[in-house]
């Protein structure tokens, strides 16, 4: 059990070298396009592969990828104490479409060598499954194009996503959360549910910085909500500011926080400030989803909305 633990730890370091495709086992064409994979991505909540989180406890991770072919990934774990990751990198055009094979090649903190492969995708977000390679960690393989994301293999049998990440870009070409987005089931916030009896939410947020909110609660009855938002990017985090300014039914402030993950989920949390209501604080970037406050303790799940775009 130890050594299938040290196993763990060790093919987790291989995760954070980087995030391109290098040497392909079926085409090792150079490249000739421009480097999709240049720039600073983030993989924040859901996007954070599995396997990181059960081993290293990985909880964020920020990856730069730069045109002179050096990486920097800064790895935070759940205590929030952050690991630098660098070296140098090479990709290669694969048969597989879009999905590109990479080569890491990692000095600091230690010299490793890792392969695997990475797509950037027609939403601009990026997906990345790479392993260790030299030294080689007995009894896996390394995933390839041809056989896609999901096909690192341990003893001849595939992990499946189990080690696949996501990242998102960390300056979107356009804001976010513009769309129609629906959130219902399991999506309604437990908070809704409980004072509300809201079952479902239709939330329409515009490019000219309007939106409108249609709750229906269990007896079928309809609430619409209509206001202006302003947003604000976060350094090195995908959680986004947010500010309601709500004009119907009544007027008040909200502020709070939200995230549309590479996984297609748009993570929401706000928080009436304006009338404030005694007791209550605000969720913050910093303290992440669940940090909505009631006399300092942080309430947790109660009060994070989830949606899927329409």
């Amino acid at each position: 059990m130890k050594n299938l633990l040290l196993v763990a730890i060790f093919f987790g370091t291989l995760f954070f070298t980087s995030c391109k495709n290098d040497e392909s086992t079926t085409d090792p064409t150079p490249i000739t396009t421009e480097e999709p994979l240049v720039g600073t991505w983030i993989s924040d909540n859901v996007d954070v592969a599995l396997g990181l989180k059960v081993a290293l406890k990985t909880k964020k991770i920020v990856a730069v990828f730069n045109t002179n072919k050096t990486y920097k990934v800064t790895a935070y774990d759940s205590t929030g104490a952050a690991v630098n990751y660098e070296g140098n990198f090479t990709t290669t055009d694969s048969k597989n479409g879009t999905i590109r094979n990479i080569v890491l090649n990692q000095t600091a903190p230690t010299s490793v060598t890792s392969t695997g492969i990475y797509q950037v995708g027609t939403d601009k977000n990026l997906t990345y499954e790479v392993i260790q390679t030299t030294p080689a960690i007995t009894g896996f393989t390394a995933p390839v194009a041809d056989s896609g994301f999901g096909s690192t293999k341990y003893n001849g049998n595939k992990f499946g996503t189990y080690y696949v990440q996501k990242f998102v870009p960390s300056v979107p070409a356009s804001e976010v959360i513009v769309g129609s987005w629906l959130s219902d089931g399991f999506n309604v916030a437990p908070g809704l549910k409980a004072v509300l009896k809201t079952k479902k939410i239709v939330a329409v947020f515009n490019s000219n910085n309007t939106y409108k909110v249609t709750a229906t609660d269990s007896s079928n009855a309809v609430v619409e909500y209509e206001c202006t938002f302003t947003t604000t990017a976060v350094v090195n985090s995908s959680i986004r500011n947010i500010v309601l300014n709500q004009t119907k039914p009544t007027s008040v402030t909200s502020t709070g926080i939200y995230q549309f993950t590479a996984s297609g989920v748009l993570y929401y949390e706000v928080l009436q400030t304006t009338p404030a209501l005694t007791g209550f604080g605000a969720p913050t970037a910093e303290l992440g989803f669940g940090s909505t406050t009631y006399n300092t303790v942080k309430l947790g799940a109660t009060w994070v909305q989830k949606y899927v775009k329409q």
